[in-house]
């Protein structure tokens, strides 16, 4: 028996811990501004209902009593334990009830702390950090359950921890699929930063260029993004933009197998190996790389993770001409990969510097760095602005006042360091933490020094300013976009790390805490599993499952023919096939989102918007050589919906209206073959 469970009060404030649980379950789902927060109306309103309480309605708030709460946990407690008794006959169900009450009570203890501080400081910031932390505690409630009532993780029932790592992996790699065709379909990817580079591919091998018509130039004037080249194969037999997506999803479903073998040669375990790695498909900031917040679905950045992955593992092991194939794919997948392959050199070098065994691990970290910083500087100062006609990279342009060009950037953080300072340490920055490290149940503070290689990713994120931050009232960048993307090994590297110091005789809260690196896995896996909940747009969050949600499956995957918003998203898709039929691929044609992405294979694809592009002329909408617009009248960023609003019909004589065969969800004109 643990050292707490023999206390006489052990158990008097287990039973208490328990009730304060109750108790801040039962307020927070009865107030709308907190459950708000976790997860839509409609699935809150279930969760009450399966609660025993009354759901409420559009002007009455959810009614549910704290013995209601109080009988359902202790009913979910008993069946636990029951069901604990029957697999785990190592320990005697007195024993069980005893430890998992004490659990189950510092949960309840921590849940009422949080509760008094929601209680006291309702402002955007805790209403940020709510909900990861919430589910959190949940997290650790259920680890509480599963180690208590299961026996130590091992091979149950002969299962092999690669077999069942590789299947779930498998699993998810087809979930994302699926979601991602669904948002194609449906018409609902935006054709800029998702689809534009399908379109590199197929103008790569028709002879037009590594380019979107997006803007003059080449794209190598906006990113130094080659990676997705190594589809080009591929893409010849299967010309689609759903080849990119499904690539994607193999890219951050297989970052699995690297993790597993970097987590199993530190702690000697497979099952540790195996539920850390289960814990990054469960991860909701890896999610959002997958299907950001806007249903951007595609980022070349994605494809590098998997080699940075492999990256560590090679070099790791020794494996040092693996380890620089790998570097320099994962290089080749964005420049500002080099902000965090830099440091993981300089981490490795500092790991093993007085290890003269290791010597060429050492030497091979140094060298990393070195080229990674000399890539990053080439790429950012001399190679984009070569291909941008000498202007600087665009997204200087992010830091907000802090400066719009490199140069402007490092005047600011020498002449004044403080307004640098005063962003990096901000309340935003512990929000994104909290975002970040809650789901790994904050293990990864175990391993400060590979902790240390995403610090200059992480300063980067604290300084971006994109006007939709947390201080402007709307989602910050951090993680519900893919700025994060590279940070992400580097976090699950340090949560490995961090899982072989787990002992049984080195925890203060011995029998609370992990005591071995395979329970502590469990831990985190039980974490990205419930904060995943509320902060994932996959079928791991609940938004998915609302009926009422932006979100949900039957607004952006499986519209619902008897809705009529599911009716309208469903003609508008299928009526896209009868836009396509209408322009010849010969054609220069300019379109509006999401139908752009529908007309990449077109001799040339223009951007149709109010957006200022370098490839029009001053004044213009559209290039002077368009031979069509297509404007989609039904998306969510549309301006025009009927003829009477297009520009270039109530302003000129150039272009003819063609007959609407669409049902008015799409408005196509052609230029008159006298103006041509």
């Amino acid at each position: 028996m643990s050292q707490y469970s023999s206390s006489t009060i052990g158990i008097p404030l287990g039973l208490l811990g328990i009730a304060i649980g109750a108790g801040c379950t039962a307020d927070w789902l009865c107030d709308p501004a907190v459950s708000g927060l976790l997860w839509p109306g409609d699935i809150n309103a279930w969760i009450v209902e399966c609660l025993g309480g009354e759901a409420g309605g559009p002007l009455k708030q959810p009614q549910l009593s704290f013995i209601r709460v109080v009988v359902h946990f202790i009913g979910l407690t008993i069946s636990a334990l029951i069901l604990g008794r029957l697999l785990n006959r190592g320990s005697t169900l007195p024993t069980m009830t005893i430890e998992l009450v004490q659990r189950l009570g510092i949960v309840g203890i921590a849940a009422g702390v949080l509760w008094g501080i929601q209680l006291q400081f309702r402002d955007a910031f805790v209403a940020g950090i709510l909900p990861p932390l919430m589910m959190l505690l949940i997290g650790v409630a259920l680890y509480s359950v599963l180690s208590v009532c299961l026996p130590a993780p091992g091979s149950p029932g002969g299962l092999s921890a690669w077999a069942v790592m590789l299947l779930v992996t498998f699993g998810w790699i087809c979930i994302s699929f699926q979601l991602n065709e669904r948002l194609y379909a449906n018409l609902l990817i935006p054709h800029g930063d998702s689809a534009m580079y399908e379109e590199h591919l197929w103008n790569i091998w028709h002879g037009k260029g590594f380019r979107s018509y997006l803007d003059q130039g080449l794209f190598l004037g906006e990113h130094i993004q080659l990676i997705h080249l190594l589809l080009l194969p591929v893409h010849m037999i299967w010309p689609s933009h759903l080849t990119l997506e499904f690539a994607e999803s193999i890219a951050l479903g297989t970052c699995t197998i690297p993790l597993f073998l970097i987590v199993r040669r530190r702690t000697s375990n497979e099952w540790s190996a195996c539920l850390l790695a289960l814990s990054w498909l469960f991860f909701s900031p890896m999610h959002f790389l997958d299907i950001a917040i806007d249903q951007k679905t595609f980022r070349p950045v994605c494809l590098g993770l998997p080699f940075l992955f492999w990256t560590i593992e090679s070099a790791e092991s020794g494996r040092f001409r693996l380890a620089w194939l790998f570097l320099l794919l994962a290089l080749s997948a964005k420049e500002d990969m080099a902000l965090i392959t830099a440091p993981i050199g300089i981490v490795l070098a500092i790991s093993v510097w007085r290890d003269s065994a290791r010597q060429s691990l050492r030497n091979w970290g140094l060298a990393t760095a070195f080229v990674s910083v000399a890539w990053l500087l080439l790429a950012v100062l001399v190679v984009i602005p070569a291909f941008r006609s000498g202007d600087v990279v665009h997204y200087s342009r992010y830091f907000g006042e802090l400066g719009s060009t490199p140069g402007e950037l490092i005047k600011t953080a020498v002449t004044n360091p403080t307004l640098v300072l005063a962003q990096v340490f901000s309340l935003r920055t512990l929000f994104y933490l909290c975002l970040l490290l809650a789901p790994l149940a904050f293990i990864v503070l175990r391993s400060p020094l590979q902790l240390l290689a995403g610090a200059l990713t992480f300063v980067m994120l604290t300084l971006l300013q994109l006007g939709n931050g947390a201080d402007n009232g709307g989602f910050p960048a951090v993680p519900y976009h893919h700025f994060h993307a590279p940070l992400l090994p580097v976090l699950f590297w340090a949560a490995g790390c961090g899982l072989v110091g787990f002992r049984d005789d080195q925890q203060v809260l011995r029998g609370f805490l992990p005591n071995t690196p395979a329970r502590a896995a469990l831990l985190v896996l039980c974490c990205c599993m419930t904060t995943s909940v509320t902060g994932s747009l996959l079928p791991f969050g609940a938004s998915y499952w609302s009926n009422t949600s932006v979100f949900g499956r039957q607004t952006l995957f499986y519209p619902n023919p008897e809705q009529r918003a599911g009716q309208h998203w469903i003609q508008r898709a299928h009526m896209a096939n009868r836009v396509v039929e209408q322009i010849p691929l010969t054609a220069r044609v300019a379109a509006t989102d999401y139908i752009h992405t529908r007309l990449t294979h077109c001799e040339r694809s223009y951007d149709y918007s109010g957006y200022a592009r370098a490839v029009n002329e001053t004044g213009r909408r559209v290039p002077a050589d368009t031979d069509y617009i297509v404007i989609d009248t039904g998306h969510r960023y549309s301006t025009i919906h009927n003829a009477g609003e297009i520009p270039e019909l109530t302003e000129s004589d150039d272009w003819d209206l063609l007959p609407d065969a669409t049902d008015g969800h799409f408005l196509i004109l052609q230029r008159r073959a006298s103006n041509e």
